[in-house]
């Protein structure tokens, strides 16, 4: 049996979770950022928290959350080359970079289940910090899958992988049309 992955955006992954196991393989990349975020993620100049957490079953079945998010740290490091990654908390209090230049990556990931199939769900946010120690969203993708125990990591692993190269193409892509700063 091979697993089914749906990557939609938030609203949409929530109607699909009823049916998704009668679904054939979707894929469904969620819309474009608006200008306004464009123009706010070209002014990002490093990140200071890059995450992942877990929920459900995940640690359960293996997935471990330290574990995941040290895979994202290093596939982010890989695949947005250029950009400093700083701590993992979040910004820190003494002020002295404007919270709109200090970004951030998190993602949940969630399964269901811990016998035979697994269902799982990426869901991955990027932006700045809008205000103190406030994120404010201006990446946002989802992925809705599930299968035998025995993949669901490989899987989980492979999304994530997904997500940050998707994110990191939107961001070159941000930054290309700003000037490149």
């Amino acid at each position: 049996m091979r697993y089914h992955m749906i990557e939609i955006g938030r609203t949409t992954a929530f109607l699909l979770v009823l049916g998704a196991s009668s679904l054939p393989p979707v894929h469904a990349l969620g819309a474009s950022p608006d200008p306004a975020s464009v123009a706010e993620m070209r002014q990002i100049k490093k990140f200071v928290s890059v995450e992942v957490q877990t929920q459900g079953t995940a640690e359960k079945i293996g997935l471990k959350g330290p574990n995941l998010t040290d895979l994202t740290r290093v596939l982010f490091l890989k695949k947005v080359p250029g950009v400093p990654l700083e701590g993992s908390s979040g910004p820190s209090g003494d002020g002295t970079e404007p919270l709109g230049q200090l970004g951030f990556l998190t993602c949940e990931v969630w399964t269901v289940g811990e016998q035979q199939i697994v269902a799982y769900h990426i869901d991955c946010n990027a932006g700045s910090y809008i205000t103190p120690r406030t994120p404010g969203s201006l990446w946002n993708r989802a992925i809705l899958g599930y299968g035998p125990k025995e993949e669901v990591s490989e899987a989980v692993r492979k999304g994530l992988r997904t997500m940050v190269e998707l994110f990191a193409t939107t961001f070159s892509n941000a930054r290309a049309e700003g000037g490149g700063r």
